[in-house]
């Protein structure tokens, strides 16, 4: 009779698995395992495996696999971009240990989870928020006398297909802090995600998300599809504590907040700025997604004193008739170059997205997009190809109206390369035009240059070292557009 636990793995596979690519890998919070090992760890036994993080190679995973032996492995993938990486992981479970369970979740899966379950070596995939999926099912292989779960699971049963509904934590309150105890959390607090504009204001620096939901439903995103339409919150008193015991345990000076719309339900974050003030946090704060049209100016004041330094809005297009009839974005552009203003009076920085190649728009459109983001006051200016991404109204159009640079089969998530092309431009055109007015706006005078400059932390010569990258690689294969290389650094 076994008397031991069973023990958990819980992985994030190392992007480098799939390609090396440093516009677009980064290093991913440790917050959602540790939250998985708060939840768990009176069930299992439970080691974290950060093969990103700590840049593992597919031998050295297999090795702690081999000197484990977990009964269960975990892995968590965030973008399809990386999606080779998941069999990676699951392949080499499975060859050290056949026995093994293997469950997959994450944004990925719960995007493409038929494709992630037609791999044998995965047992189950997650649809959705799976914390409690998880720790039901845990429980259920744990002991079968425990109910098997009702909803968040896709697996195979007899031959058949088995999909469950998807699954949403409906009330943040009820998930416990995540247990950083479980990773050398010093090493986290200690690295950015990658290098960028959206740098810690200082370090040791904590990154979280504290609210999920979107209600807006661009035509691009697929928050809405993987995190549902209602904007849920977690209770400001609670994520204050955390905050204060995190200070007083880790010494943590400023926070990155990854929420999608932590302004959104307007109380609850009036609420947070309020305790954050009232209990003395004295922690600076930048936030990397800002609906810029929810501003008012008593709650940038106290913004402001709750200690913000940079918000990073996502206007997205400079064409009323795209960002209303393509976009999908309830907003007049007209009432935000006044917002924007009000923002950096108050000495916060502004950073700005916009995004340029949607299918249907034209090129005139296009160049409005880049005159709008140049004189919208923000301190500033980020540009992004548009990329369609399965389950979107974005991806539906494209199909539809016949855009796509490559059979729908054969598209993968990308970020470097334009995959959009039109009759009158092509996703090369889009590629040198985004990289250029990148350039263009952002350093055009000694003034802005060095305002970019201190956004990024970097020398006036470091700068010049990463514009000169982004010209360099912006080259193109004779015979094959999709290999253009824009940046380097230009997705920050």
């Amino acid at each position: 009779m076994k008397t031991s636990r069973n023990k958990l793995v819980l992985v994030y596979p190392n992007q480098k698995w799939e390609k090396t690519d440093i516009t677009t890998t980064w290093n991913l919070s440790p917050s959602i395992l540790c939250l998985f090992a708060a939840l768990l760890k009176d069930d299992v036994d439970i080691t974290i495996i950060d093969a990103q993080f700590y840049d593992l190679s597919e031998d050295e995973f297999r090795s702690k696999i081999q000197e484990i032996k977990p009964d269960y492995v975990g892995i968590s993938l965030l973008t399809s971009e990386y999606e080779n990486t998941l069999n990676v992981t699951a392949d080499i479970i499975k060859t050290v240990q056949q026995s093994t369970i293997v469950i997959a979740g994450g944004v990925h899966v719960t995007i493409e989870y038929k494709r992630v379950i037609e791999n044998p070596n995965i047992d189950y995939a997650v649809r959705g928020e799976g914390e409690f999926t998880l720790q039901k099912l845990i429980r259920y292989l744990n002991d079968n006398a425990c109910p098997f779960p009702t909803e968040g699971l896709v697996f195979r049963k007899g031959g058949e297909l088995v999909i469950q509904p998807q699954c949403f934590v409906h009330d943040l309150s009820s998930l416990p802090w995540p247990d950083y105890s479980f990773v050398k959390f010093e090493d986290y607090l200690n690295t950015g995600a990658r290098n960028g504009p959206l740098r810690a204001p200082q370090y040791p620096a904590l990154r979280t998300l504290v609210t999920r939901g979107c209600p807006v439903g661009c035509s691009f995103c697929q928050v809405e599809f993987i995190s549902g339409r209602k904007v849920r919150t977690r209770e400001p008193e609670d994520i204050v504590a955390e905050f204060l015991h995190l200070k007083e345990t880790y010494g943590i000076k400023s926070i990155i907040f990854e929420d999608d719309n932590i302004s959104f339900q307007r109380k609850f974050y009036m609420k947070l700025l309020t305790l954050m003030i009232e209990k003395e946090l004295n922690i600076e704060f930048i936030i990397q997604a800002f609906a810029v049209f929810t501003i008012t100016e008593d709650m940038l004041d106290l913004m402001l004193e709750a200690g913000c330094k940079c918000i990073n809005i996502a206007i997205e297009s400079g064409c009323q008739r795209v960002l209303t009839e393509i976009v999908m974005k309830p907003i007049k552009l007209e009432l935000l170059p006044p917002k924007i203003k009000m923002i950096t009076d108050r000495g916060i920085d502004v950073l700005a997205n916009f995004i340029v190649g949607f299918p249907g728009e034209t090129w005139d459109e296009i160049q409005e997009t880049i005159r709008f983001a140049e004189h919208c006051g923000a301190d500033y200016v980020k540009i992004f190809v548009a990329v369609p991404l399965k389950g979107t109204i974005m991806w539906d159009a494209a199909v539809r109206l016949g855009v796509l640079d490559k059979d729908e089969n054969d598209i993968s998530v990308d970020w470097r390369y334009g995959q959009i092309s039109s009759d009158e431009w092509t996703s090369k055109d889009i590629s040198i035009l985004r990289a250029y007015e990148w350039d263009r706006i952002n350093f055009s005078t000694p003034e802005r240059r060095e305002k970019v400059a201190k956004i990024w932390n970097l020398s006036q010569e470091e700068m010049r070292i990463v514009r000169k990258k982004t010209r360099d690689l912006l080259t193109f294969d004779a015979n094959l557009v999709s290999n253009a290389k824009p940046s380097l650094l230009l997705n920050d």
